[in-house]
């Protein structure tokens, strides 16, 4: 008995951990959450009397299940799904294990109790919250459709209870984040007032009136409050907020300090607070949302696209197809640069190995995790695989620079959500540690594109105002340092959040050393990088 689950829990040794910043791993998930109907089957036929609780565990596994479908990456694509994934799995191990433990079957006990620090936990939950909030923000969602489970084309298997909205709002709450909870606790009301009891409204309107008045809007936050005390009118601390808004707004008259009489209730529009943001938020974002600004004609007209075998053996029989996206600075985009035979085998090589991706910090120079870069990564080596060492060959053949002080190839999969914020690829020389004594400074970059994606997930240049969707097989080029040297400021580049799909992308970063006769020094201080 429980063979299943004791070939699972191997499963589960391999990959564990912030399950919310990689789809890789959630796809790890999905095969966990079927081969628990097979072992909650074998333990309910040992003690089908004693277990009809964990039988109906069983049915709604098996019904969510069938409601998945056969397309992992189309399920796993969508973040409410995502989300949905992540609450099953605590929630129903956590209840499971309650039904269990009354039981007498210690081996299964033990085996859950073993399992139970490799599940997804509270932090992969207000992980997955978080991302949502954020697709919300930077894709300019709806909180009706997206707690719907409705996003551009895609919708969810499910929709989002008032709990599940409920607790997305929390997260926010405990952020002080007080738009966002506004937002949900707004959502989550509604859907009780239609019928959803899944969690007490009281609660909800509490959370909602704080928020509302941590965003000055008193007169909503008096009607919440009058709301809360029809339910409980001896609560003393809604009575004294109920009091204090109140005495605030009588103290208003029409129009001052963006109040309204006490008599003219009703919701007000959300005002997302941009103070805290950094200076290109709002750039970076419309980038995300609209791909791009359109190039002024004089800039598209001088943009080419070539057959490019740079004189190079390995590429006179198939040369690369080459698109320039940009002249000033030059970036390149190279199609069917990889097989889908030699992406597979990367992608498969890299899962076992993925952890969560680390920035350093310009201060310490500590490599450390950050909120702003929420994926996981994973490097291969060339010796390793021929089919590396190949990649690593063609880079070198397309852009004429050595790879032997080239980093390993970085493989990246990202999460719900998953990004990485404005940022350079070169180190400056402020920071801590940014140049390597051996290898010198980050001199290019080749980021390989490892899926299609439906919606989000471009790389996008702020600077010259870009972006560079995700193209199958496709790779795009840049030189992130100056033929002097210094940083290219105008490289300044970012990985939008995936609304949709899955994202597996790939990246060679090139150093300085070794490409002193391969690319030399420019012979003014304005000279340009060119790829040809």
């Amino acid at each position: 008995m429980f063979k299943s689950l004791i070939a699972l829990s191997l499963i589960v040794q391999i990959t564990c951990g912030e399950w919310y910043s990689s789809i890789g791993h959630m796809e790890d998930l999905v095969s966990e959450e079927l081969d628990l109907i097979s072992s909650l089957r074998e333990f309910i036929a040992a003690e089908e009397a004693k277990l009809e609780k964990l039988k109906d565990v069983a049915l709604q596994l098996k019904s969510r299940a069938e409601q998945r479908g056969n397309n992992l990456e189309k399920f796993l694509g969508h973040p409410v799904n995502q989300y949905h994934l992540m609450k099953r799995l605590k929630k129903e191990w956590d209840e499971m294990e309650s039904v269990i433990h009354g039981n007498t079957s210690q081996a299964l006990i033990n085996l859950i109790t073993e399992k139970r620090s490799r599940l997804p936990n509270d932090e992969d939950i207000e992980g997955t919250a978080k991302a949502i909030m954020r697709l919300q923000d930077t894709y300019e969602l709806d909180t009706r459709d997206l707690a719907e489970g409705k996003i551009k084309n895609a919708t969810a298997t499910e929709s989002l209870t008032a709990e599940d909205c409920f607790k997305i709002g929390r997260t926010a709450y405990l952020e002080e984040d007080y738009y966002h909870c506004a937002l949900w606790m707004r959502e989550a009301d509604s859907r009780i007032l239609k019928g959803d009891m899944s969690h007490d409204r009281f609660e909800v309107l509490d959370h909602l009136a704080y928020s509302l008045s941590q965003l000055s809007i008193f007169d909503e936050a008096y009607d919440l409050t009058s709301e809360m005390l029809s339910i409980d009118p001896t609560h003393a601390r809604i009575r004294g907020n109920h009091q204090y808004y109140k005495s605030l707004l009588k103290a208003k008259k029409k129009g001052d300090d963006g109040f309204v009489p006490l008599d003219s209730f009703g919701k007000q529009s959300l005002k997302r607070n941009t103070d805290h943001f950094l200076p290109e938020r709002t750039l970076y974002e419309r980038l995300c949302r609209e791909g791009g600004d359109p190039l002024p004609e004089n800039i598209e007209k001088q943009l080419k696209c070539y057959f490019w075998d740079n004189n190079n053996p390995l590429l006179v029989l198939q040369p690369l197809k080459m698109e320039e996206m940009y002249r000033r600075p030059h970036i390149v985009r190279f199609y069917d640069i990889l097989s889908e035979h030699e992406m597979d085998f990367i992608k498969s090589a890299a899962k076992p190995r993925l952890n969560r991706a680390t920035v350093q910090n310009p201060v310490t120079g500590v490599l450390e995790h950050a909120p702003y870069r929420v994926s996981k990564s994973a490097w291969l080596k060339d010796e390793e695989s021929a089919i590396v060492q190949r990649v690593s060959d063609r880079i070198e053949a397309a852009t004429s620079l050595t790879m032997k002080t080239a980093e390993e190839l970085q493989i990246a999969n990202y999460g719900v959500g998953g990004q990485y914020e404005p940022h350079y690829d070169f180190a400056r020389r402020r920071e801590k540690g940014s140049f390597e004594k051996k290898v010198g400074n980050r001199i290019a970059t080749m980021l390989f594109y490892l899926t299609d994606i439906e919606y989000g997930g471009s790389t996008v240049f702020l600077h010259p105002k870009i972006a560079a969707k995700p193209i199958k097989g496709s790779a795009v080029f840049w030189y992130n340092l100056l033929p002097s040297g210094d940083g290219d400021l105008r490289t300044r580049h970012a990985a939008c959040p995936v609304l949709t799909g899955v994202k597996w992308v790939g990246n060679k970063w090139i150093h300085e050393r070794g490409q002193e006769l391969r690319r030399p020094c420019g012979l003014s201080p304005g000279s340009e990088n060119r790829i040809f």
